[in-house]
């Protein structure tokens, strides 16, 4: 299997099984050493997968042992430290795989707690490990991951010199997506200085200018993320008029036994294209499909009726949609279709559950 579909599959077992991942030892068991397999190394094999490795630091740490190192030749190239599952590793420790660093001269470490997986180098200061890592691999979210990247430390791709270029680069674009994301949310005074000065008359950038022109600069940045939203949804209302086209007569000659006299309304249908333009990032728009019923719209994942991200209840004057995401309200209240765009991360919290 490649990379992609063995992390897939740990990424189902991880759902199945967190449960019982209480500790530490239960989370190297299911997820940390079979993530170590799926990049190629036998961690059967004590020569190229060393539990427990020895890391002291002289002078300054004894005693220090390493969860996994990755040998080769008997010289460690990868070093893996776990923590429990569920283990917050933004702000978990890092001193002690930074001391690993310095104690064994490996160039790439890995901190994980099972479910996410943080990759650090030693770009900035060979053998003192960075404040950040340079790519992250998160189980539950692997389109976002840059899995073609990641398998350079596997196995059969390990080159040093390579992997290191491609960390200095993921580490600028990591840092430069950060820096975006920072000045979406809220911009700097430098973002809002430089747009005003770009298209604003004044001779002088006074502070009272940048004050002024601060949520100028914010509406802006939220009607372009809009009009690319719009993009997508119109991609995904064209490609539902093929596909309707295609199917209209097959449905019609084959009804379903409780659809006898019900109608996919348009308010129905806007939902739908709403949701998947949300979900697209995550899934193929198209396998998101409707089934209605007299009382409300299901929203399914591959027409399945086990898997139904949301319920649609448009059919009275007070417009709701019922989420499964485990959260509350389950039942939420819409003022207008749209408003459905508000609650994004809780639909993408549902479907990251159906699929």
């Amino acid at each position: 299997m490649d990379l992609i579909d063995q992390l897939e599959a740990l990424a189902e077992r991880a759902r199945q099984t967190s449960a019982s991942l209480t500790n530490e030892e239960a989370t190297k068991m299911a997820l940390i050493a079979p993530f170590i397999q799926s990049l190629g190394y036998d961690i059967f094999n004590p020569t190229e997968v060393k539990p427990e490795f020895s890391a002291d630091l002289p002078g300054v740490k004894q005693g220090e042992r390493v969860d996994y190192a990755v040998l080769e030749n008997g010289i460690p190239k990868i070093l893996i430290e776990a923590k429990p599952f569920n283990t917050d590793l933004k702000s978990s420790e890092k001193g002690q795989l930074s001391r690993y660093f310095q104690a064994t001269h490996a160039r790439i470490g890995i901190l994980t707690n099972g479910q996410k997986f943080l990759f650090f180098s030693d770009l900035d200061n060979q053998n003192l490990m960075d404040e950040k890592p340079f790519a992250e691999v998160d189980l539950f979210d692997l389109k976002a991951a840059p899995l073609e990247q990641i398998k350079q430390l596997s196995k059969s791709m390990f080159d040093l010199d390579t992997l290191l270029s491609t960390a200095e680069r993921l580490k600028y674009l990591r840092g430069v997506k950060e820096e975006m994301r920072s000045e979406f949310k809220d911009p700097s005074d430098w973002l809002v200085r430089e747009m005003a000065r770009r298209v604003h008359t004044a001779e002088r950038i006074s502070g009272q200018l940048i004050e002024n022109f601060k949520p100028i600069v914010a509406d802006a940045i939220k009607a372009i993320i809009n009009d690319r939203i719009t993009e997508r949804l119109s991609s995904a209302m064209e490609s539902e008029k093929i596909a309707s086209q295609e199917t209209t007569e097959k449905l019609s000659d084959e009804p379903g036994e409780d659809s006898e006299g019900l109608e996919f309304t348009e308010e129905e249908r806007e939902g739908l294209y709403i949701i998947r333009a949300i979900c697209s990032d995550t899934i193929e728009p198209m396998r998101l499909t409707e089934k209605d019923t007299k009382n409300y719209c299901n929203v399914l994942v591959d027409n399945n009726t086990w898997k139904s991200v949301c319920r649609m209840h448009f059919n009275t004057p007070n417009k709701r949609i019922e989420i499964f995401d485990n959260e509350e309200p389950k039942m939420i209240k819409l003022g207008a279709i749209s408003e459905i765009y508000q609650y994004r991360e809780r639909l993408k919290k549902a479907l990251a559950e159906k699929i």
